[in-house]
Order: structure tokens, then sequence, then C-alpha cells
């Protein structure tokens, strides 16, 4: 059984404080959410700050929610993984298990020494690493990421896998299945065409489509993934935000279709 979180990215017009009510109106119990840029000129995510984390926590506790992931840790050449000790020790305060890396050195070795860095101490307390790959990063394929992990050995990392990603990055589900099992951590669930739009960053971060909506083969990459692998259900819908759809209205479709979808794969 794949345990469902509800993402932050799928309703950015929503505080963090309000996620957990609305997941858990909508039949989740986990959700995921931000406590760091991608990067300083890219903060336009909502994210849980330092002094509204009590109040997140409150939140979580009176809607029985846990907290899965935590993003984003992007790793760049002047990167001080020490600079991350604040957003670490909000996540762990706030219950998260996991936290999302992003590779965006082009020097391996550093980048690789960087990962270890923030696995050790992300391993400190009691959070795992995954690294996500996307065209958007210095890690953009599946391949290049399980190359990676295999190279650094260590036993605090793993892969992320997101479908948009995988294909977007000329993946299929074929490779995902030729990927040692033991390197994927977690995965993301959301749906698209299989053509590439226009704008690959504004389908990545306002609009991906709810499973079945889209020409994803998602019941064969549901199938390829380990059991019990974590799935965040990560689809920013603004076009559902525009056509006047409630965050819980636009979270229970996004729920049903998930489960429709892992009902349809047998997983």
């Amino acid at each position: 059984m794949h345990r469902l979180a509800l993402h932050q990215l799928s309703l950015r017009d929503v505080a963090p404080v309000d996620l957990p009510g609305i997941a858990r109106g909508a039949g989740v119990d986990t959700v995921s959410v931000f406590v760091t840029p991608p990067s300083p000129d890219l903060d336009i995510f909502p994210r849980v700050l330092a002094e509204d984390a009590a109040a997140f926590r409150v939140a979580c506790d009176d809607h029985d929610v846990a907290v899965h992931n935590i993003e984003v840790f992007s790793l760049g050449p002047d990167t001080v993984v020490d600079d991350f000790t604040a957003a670490l020790d909000l996540g762990a305060g706030i219950g998260a298990t996991r936290l999302t890396a992003l590779v965006q050195d082009k020097d391996q070795g550093r980048a690789g020494d960087n990962l270890c860095a923030l696995a050790d101490a992300a391993g400190a307390r009691g959070l795992h690493v995954s690294i996500e790959f996307m065209k958007f990063s210095e890690c953009r394929s599946i391949g290049a990421g399980a190359e990676l992990l295999s190279r650094l050995g260590h036993d605090n990392l793993s892969l992320l896998v997101d479908p948009l990603h995988l294909f977007r990055t000329g993946g299929s589900v074929a490779d995902l299945r030729a990927t040692d099992a033991a390197l994927i951590g977690a995965a993301q669930i959301c749906d698209g065409p299989m053509a590439a739009p226009e704008s690959p960053f504004g389908e990545a971060v306002e609009n991906r489509g709810i499973p079945g909506e889209g020409e994803f083969p998602l019941a064969d990459f549901l199938r390829a993934l380990p059991a019990g692998t974590p799935i965040d259900m990560e689809v920013p819908m603004k076009r559902f935000a525009k056509a006047g759809l409630s965050p819980a209205e636009r979270s229970a479709r996004l729920v049903k279709a998930t489960r429709a979808l892992l009902a349809q794969a047998k997983v």
C-alpha cells in the first residue's frame, strides 16, 4: 500500500497552516510542505516559516495529519550545508521524515560531497534525503540519479521519482523498472500530455494534470515502483483555481482520482 500525501504545490493559494485541515477533509492523513525556497530569487511557493512552525504543528495535531516531506534543498556551487541548519531543525520540529534535494552544481565531486554532508546532517535529525532529478537541475535523468547514488554509496540518500520529470527528461517506465529498487525512496504523482508544452517550467509549477486527465502511463508507473513507496500528490491546478474551484474541491478531486488510479493499477 502506498501512503498518499497532499503536497503544498497542489495548493499554492493556501497557507501552509491550512493545508492539514484541507488534507484531512479530502481523506488524506499526510502533507508535504516547503521550508526553504529553491533559490533566493525563486521564493514563489508558500512555506512554513520559523514563526509559523508552532501553529502549523498544532494544525497537524488538531487534524491528526503527519508531515512526510520538506522541500527544497538546492545544492549549488556556493552551497554551505551548515546554512541549512535552521531549515533542517524546522523540518524535524514539525515532524517531517524526509526532504528533497536538488543538484544545481555542475561539479559532480563537490555536489556529491555536499549531498553526503546534507545526508549526514539530515540523518542526525531523523530525516531521509531523496534527490529529485529534473531538466531544471544538473541531475537530469533517472539514470544520472542512480549513477550518482551508486557512486556516493550513502545509506541516507535515495531517489525521488516524479512522472512529470521522468517523461520530460526522456525517460520511460522501462527506465524506472531497470533502476535498482533499493535506490528508490519516494515518488510523486501527476498526469500530463506526452508531448512537452511550450513552457515546461510553467507546467511544472502551475498546471499539471490530475491522474487520469493526461497521457502518462501512470498505472504502469505505479506498478514499477517498489511496494510501499510513499507518494506525494503534486499537482498544481491553477486552471481550476481560476475557474472558481475551492481548495477543498480541488483536493477532493485530486485524491479521488489518485485513489482510482491506485485501484486500477492494483497496488
